[in-house]
């Protein structure tokens, strides 16, 4: 079933998962005792390769990117930690991206959401735009900026809000950068003010940007490349947000 990312509720009590190449997400609970995990239900996220999830701030509602399927699924959480049925399925849309293997349509990637819990960003690597939606009342909508678009063949696929201050920072997958924007925190509107690198200026073959994260201080980001099989290391500057290798 190649289980995926992963997402623990706040109680430590229950464990979900997508499942890459499937059309599925599963709901399990802990043992908090032994770490035992034992299979509650699965319910269809109606799109094919499922690669992200993320609860909300309540632990009731998860949104799960449909990476193939080009959408993005909403679907309740019981009190019992079960996955209810999917209420809401989000298009994602727009112009495809330049590059002729990995934009032929709109990819999805990850779907966080940001620290106040009322909106979750999108990266769309198909697309070259990070999406942003406002979510209210267990669904989602277009935020009042709807997305911000990226450089071609830049393929944005994933997101790390920092814990303190109004930044965001996405890894690009194709071009192996990091961008960092400043985020509005009434309309979650992103604006990029800085691109970086993610690779050694002596590495000089293909690679492929993956995952990025910030420690718990806010003060070092990660970025991942394969390909060049490394962690780029940078320093946040905390007064500007600006990245420092």
């Amino acid at each position: 079933m190649n289980p995926s990312f992963l997402a623990l509720s706040a109680s430590g009590e229950f464990l979900y998962t997508v499942h890459g190449d499937e059309s599925e997400v599963s709901a399990f609970k802990v043992d908090r005792r032994t770490g035992l995990l034992s299979f509650i239900n699965r319910q269809g996220t109606q799109g094919k390769n499922p690669v992200h999830l993320a609860l909300d701030p309540t632990g009731r509602i998860m949104v799960v990117s449909n990476h193939i399927g080009a959408s993005l699924a909403v679907l309740p959480v019981n009190a019992d930690g079960s996955l209810g049925a999917l209420t809401q399925l989000v298009k994602l849309e727009g112009p495809i991206g330049p590059h002729r293997v990995e934009q032929k349509q709109a990819k999805p990637h990850f779907n966080p959401f940001d620290p106040s819990g009322r909106f979750v960003v999108v990266p769309d690597k198909g697309l070259d735009r990070v999406f942003t939606f406002r979510f209210e009342h267990g669904r989602l909508a277009p935020a009042a900026v709807p997305f911000v678009i990226t450089r071609e063949t830049a393929g944005p696929r994933h997101l790390s809000f920092h814990p303190s201050a109004p930044f965001a920072y996405v890894v690009n997958e194709l071009d192996s950068t990091v961008t960092a924007y400043r985020v509005a925190p009434e309309t979650g509107a992103l604006a990029p003010f800085q691109i970086v690198s993610a690779l050694p200026q002596s590495f000089i073959g293909n690679s492929r940007a993956s995952e990025l994260q910030i420690d718990a201080q806010g003060r070092f980001l990660y970025a991942s490349n394969r390909g060049c099989d490394s962690i780029a290391v940078f320093r946040i500057d905390l007064a500007t947000g600006a990245l420092k290798f």
